[in-house]
């Protein structure tokens, strides 16, 4: 049964629908980040407490903020970064392109650089002053890479509609992966270069992706939205079909995935349509134990961890409940 791997669950106040969340450790402790329409939140789990987070209008000090007096934040997707012991939280939406606060005081640190809506957004995983990283699915195309300072412009990634991120640090470079239309495509996050690109579906979309491991070699781990998992050898040669058939379970699309080691093993974890959350052998393909079942509704966002040295997997979505599932049963 699926009890035997939740850990602790817990409602936002009010139960509204989360979109996305983002974990990082301060002080030894974890936090954990949510967003969902305009409201975002911090959790302490090991506490179990809730604190609504209010961030000034990223529109504040622009002529939109005199027009629209009494706007709102658009945050759908949220990404997190500690530098010098400083919570600053980077999130935007639909309606808004993304900017970045201070979690404690919601000071509003740098604002929006432009349109670019946000369909996903990432804290790019490098040494030095943290980098975020944005994209659009719908109607505008384009990834971005860019830091707390306004002073230098974003890095340009050339690239179409993207509606899932992930970074990593992979041998010295930090890698940004996007899903889109058809398959993923790998950048290096300083330089703008691609790096490689993965065919999955000319129907299919891959909403969300993942780096990890297998054998000492880096993949590209991908979601759909036909609920298919593909993963592919990022140290490969041109051939850029998958390591085995995608895996199939989900009745409907993946909306979310990260990824962990347990033990010496590589999974994928993903959350669906189908408000299930799914546990993958990236090795073989194959289903790792029954369906993580509980949320009502669609699956939104997963993050694994580590809590009290242990791999967990947050996961979270429209019923406005945070579920954390131990992975080493």
């Amino acid at each position: 049964m699926s009890d035997e791997r939740l850990i602790l669950s817990s409602a936002a106040p009010g139960n509204p629908r989360i979109d996305d969340l983002a974990v990082v450790e301060v002080d030894g402790v974890p936090l954990v980040v949510c967003t969902g329409f305009s409201t975002l939140w911090s959790w302490a789990p090991l506490q179990d407490e809730w604190q609504e987070r209010p961030l000034v209008y990223a529109f504040a000090d622009h002529p939109r903020g005199a027009e629209y007096p009494d706007a709102k934040n658009d945050l759908d997707s949220v990404a997190v970064a500690v530098p010098d012991g400083r919570v600053v939280v980077a999130t935007g939406g639909d309606e808004q392109g993304a900017a970045v606060w201070d979690l404690e005081s919601g000071e509003l640190l740098r604002g929006p650089t432009d349109e670019l809506y946000v369909a996903s957004i990432a804290t790019v995983k490098g040494e030095g002053s943290p980098l975020f990283v944005a994209s659009r699915g719908i109607h505008w195309d384009g990834v971005r890479v860019w830091g707390l300072s306004g002073e230098e412009p974003p890095v340009e990634l050339d690239a179409g509609s993207v509606w899932g991120l992930a970074t990593a640090s992979i041998d010295g470079r930090s890698l940004v992966a996007g899903g889109g239309e058809g398959g993923v495509e790998v950048w290096d996050a300083v330089n703008g270069e691609q790096v490689a690109s993965f065919y999955v579906d000319d129907e299919d979309r891959a909403y969300a992706v993942a780096f990890s491991w297998l054998d000492g070699r880096p993949v590209v781990v991908a979601g759909t939205d036909s609920g298919k998992v593909y993963v592919c050898d990022l140290a490969g040669d041109d051939d850029d079909d998958p390591i085995h058939e995608p895996s199939t379970g989900h009745e409907g699309g993946i909306n979310a995935l990260d990824v962990a080691m347990v033990g010496d093993r590589a999974v994928a974890v993903t959350g669906g349509e189908d408000g299930t959350v799914r546990i993958w052998d990236l090795a073989s393909g194959r289903q790792a134990g029954p369906p993580l079942t509980g949320h009502n509704g669609s699956v939104e966002a997963v993050v694994v961890t580590t809590m009290q040295d242990r791999p967990v997997a947050l996961t979270a979505g429209r019923d406005g409940v945070v579920r954390i599932w131990d992975l080493t049963l």
